[in-house]
């Protein structure tokens, strides 16, 4: 009888550093993208619209509709770039981002200028930075286990603090 070779395959899929550090850097520029929209949406689009009426309903929450609406056009754009960069399963790591990070302008309204930049950048860079390294993971079932653990977390816990 013969005997056969199986070759394992390790855990993680190797991936070059520098795709790590460009996926760091695509969400540090997406986070100021997402800044920037939401602020021109929030002053010059929405408000324009909706807040004719200083009593309208539908100015209440203008920031945070306005950092919705930035957020899933910057995941188009992060999406974009992340295929353009041929980083592994970029769906998933813009997903992520999306998830963890939907309702950040509202988060942010009570901060300065200069502070929600900063935030919003920070928070893009470490989400992109971890959600890449998530979709690292070789076994599909595993790496949609621990995306979901971390996605969820990511909304349970500042809402908890």
């Amino acid at each position: 009888m013969a005997d056969y070779v199986v070759e394992t395959k390790p855990a993680i899929i190797d991936q070059d550093q520098r795709l790590m550090l460009k996926a760091a850097s695509s969400g540090l520029l997406l986070g100021v993208f997402v800044w920037a929209i939401a602020f021109v949406l929030e002053n010059y689009i929405l408000r324009a619209f909706f807040c004719n009426d200083p009593g309208a309903a539908a100015c209440v929450n203008i920031t945070t509709y306005s950092g919705n609406i930035a957020a899933v056009i910057v995941a188009l754009i992060g999406l974009v770039t992340l295929v353009r960069l041929s980083i592994f399963r970029p769906l998933l790591i813009v997903l992520g981002a999306a998830i963890s990070l939907w309702g950040l302008a509202a988060w942010l309204a009570d901060l300065h200028v200069v502070e929600q930049i900063i935030w919003s950048i920070v928070l893009y860079a470490l989400f992109y930075s971890l959600y890449t390294w998530i979709a690292r993971i070789r076994n599909p079932v595993v790496v949609l286990i621990v995306f979901a653990l971390v996605a969820v977390s990511s909304r349970i816990i500042p809402s908890v603090i």
